[in-house]
């Protein structure tokens, strides 16, 4: 396949897929865990970090306004923890989304606020 052809697939599954993901500070180790549950699903969830580097979540809007966009697309690596088809509750994806923020404590040492 061409790199265009896989770029349309990953786009096309990324967009029919809602998910849990993690989001890691690479300088300092600190995470954040977060969920897609949107119309058009990781993909664009993702697409949102990608044209402001913080997605609208507080704990990252900080780490933009203080080290600026081009820090953080270098210094953070988004991870794909769960992925679900659309005919998944969302309150199934959300419960698993809180499950991870337990489970890798990242309301205490993290970026999570909530």
């Amino acid at each position: 396949l061409s790199l265009r052809r896989q770029r349309q697939m990953c786009i096309r599954d990324r967009s029919r897929q809602q998910g849990v993901y993690v989001i890691t500070h690479t300088d300092n180790g600190k995470l954040y865990v977060g969920s897609a549950t949107g119309r058009n699903g990781i993909y664009q969830r993702w697409q949102d970090y990608i044209s402001n580097g913080h997605g609208n979540d507080t704990g990252l809007i900080a780490i933009v306004k203080q080290h600026g966009l081009e820090y953080v697309q270098t210094h953070f690596r988004y991870t794909l923890l769960e992925h679900y088809d659309f005919n998944v509750p969302k309150d199934v994806v959300l419960a698993r989304e809180s499950y991870w923020k337990e489970a890798l404590d990242t309301r205490k040492h993290g970026y999570n606020g909530n």
